[in-house]
């Protein structure tokens, strides 16, 4: 099914980051990224995937934020039980002068939300799951601690702390300290038939302040076949309400079409992380041309700079690029 996208910018210089033979640590895939500018300095976290096939999380920084430079050494890998598979997709704000950082633990059966903070995104403190008790009947298939995508708003709102989380439905949650959350016991996104999001929605990047309210970012999943389509949303929530939705576009703000956004190492390819194992890039473009191979492009990571919105995002699942895309021009769809 084709949409009507909004007028979008990406990079001439995309992918601004690929993976790096030269370290085994992040050898197959670079992608899925936080990013928080400060002064003149971009920082950026990534997942990684390398020789093991282990998700990490790395550092990269710059000073334009197109140019990164990748520190050698992972930043974060796995520790806890939990996510003995790897440590992924993280979303980051900076709150009271210290970063914190979503992501999503992976034990190889099930995903969960994690909550981490840190001074310097080098040193961390404890690791703790956003939402240990978490039962919902609306996962369906999943295990009911399935929990994953989360995204802290980046400043207190009254007196409490909020955040959005999850995919097949996106819900919000409550904290009077950034350890105890509660989620509320209805979603605030959910699919739509016959939009790019028809089959379900995943959480994005932090969400933005705007003068309208709160823009949220999130990705559409137009069905779930094996050529199924990961396309970037929006939606406008209340600012002194973020429960509360105002808006959400009829038509995605980016959708994969670009070479490097449709071929790569899809995770969510029929076989898994066992299947890429053996896959070269002529089976993934035969795996294309034969619809066979999902296609996706995927957002951690936004910045909102003198009223454009830069999205950082993984192309294909395998390699970093970024765009541009006026806020107005958003706002005003």
């Amino acid at each position: 099914m084709l949409y009507t996208t909004l007028m979008l910018e990406r990079n001439v210089h995309n992918p601004i980051l690929s993976a790096r033979t030269d370290l085994r640590w992040c050898s197959k895939k670079v992608y899925n990224c936080a990013v928080y500018k400060e002064g003149h300095t971009y920082r950026m976290l990534f997942r990684a995937i390398g020789d093991d096939w282990i998700s990490r999380l790395g550092l990269a920084e710059s000073t334009d934020g197109v140019t990164f430079t990748i520190i050698s050494s992972p930043t974060m890998s796995p520790e806890q039980v939990w996510e003995t598979h790897g440590c992924e997709d993280p979303r980051m704000v900076k709150l009271n002068g210290t970063y914190y950082v979503a992501y999503t633990a992976f034990d190889g059966v099930t995903a969960r939300a994690v909550l981490t903070s840190s001074p310097d995104l080098y040193k961390w403190g404890e690791r703790r799951l956003l939402f240990p008790n978490w039962k919902q009947s609306q996962h369906g298939p999943l295990r009911t601690d399935w929990s994953k995508a989360a995204a802290l708003y980046p400043t207190k709102i009254g007196d409490m702390y909020y955040l959005l989380f999850g995919d097949e439905h996106i819900w919000a949650a409550t904290s009077s300290n950034l350890v105890d959350w509660s989620p509320a016991p209805q979603p605030v996104l959910s699919a739509r038939e016959d939009h790019f999001d028809a089959a379900y929605v995943e959480m994005g990047p932090p969400p933005i302040l705007t003068p309208r309210g709160w823009l949220v970012l999130y990705h559409g999943i137009d069905s779930l076949n094996n050529y199924r389509t990961y396309a970037l949303g929006a939606a406008l929530f209340a600012s002194n309400n973020p429960s509360r939705l105002l808006w959400r576009c009829d038509s995605p703000i980016l959708t994969p079409t670009e070479s490097y956004e449709t071929v790569g190492m899809i995770d969510i390819i029929e076989g898994g992380f066992d299947r890429l194992k053996s896959l070269e890039l002529s089976d993934l473009q035969k795996l294309e041309a034969e619809r066979k191979l999902p296609r996706a492009v995927f957002c951690c990571g936004a910045l909102l700079e003198n009223d454009v919105v830069r999205l950082y995002y993984s192309g294909g699942d395998t390699v970093i690029c970024t765009a541009t895309i006026d806020l107005e021009s958003i706002l005003s769809a």
